[in-house]
């Protein structure tokens, strides 16, 4: 699922940006924001820079995503139990012994 979720900007090229996605960086297309520079957010949905954002609005969003996506693995948590908030495939290593 893609979600339009604000981005940190690491590096900027005439045609991409460089930001940060979870702690891991990944390249998007940035033409449509072209007044795009290094420490600002944008909001990047299906691989592109959709629109520049304040910071304030993007740390807010951001910690709003975090703060949900915790609410829901303690969800699901308690009404499927703890392996069911682990990612697929954690705990194949115990099947295999």
């Amino acid at each position: 699922m893609c979600q339009a979720i604000p981005r940190s900007v690491l590096e900027v090229t005439v045609e991409r940006a460089r930001v940060n996605v979870d702690g891991e960086e990944m390249w998007v297309d940035r033409r449509a924001v072209p007044e795009l520079q290094v420490g600002d957010y944008v909001v990047v949905y299906a691989g592109a820079a959709l629109e520049k954002m304040p910071e304030d609005e993007a740390l807010e969003m951001i910690r709003f995503y975090e703060e949900f996506e915790s609410m829901l693995a303690e969800g699901t948590e308690r009404l499927f139990g703890l392996e069911a908030t682990q990612p697929a495939g954690a705990g194949m290593s115990e099947l295999r012994a």
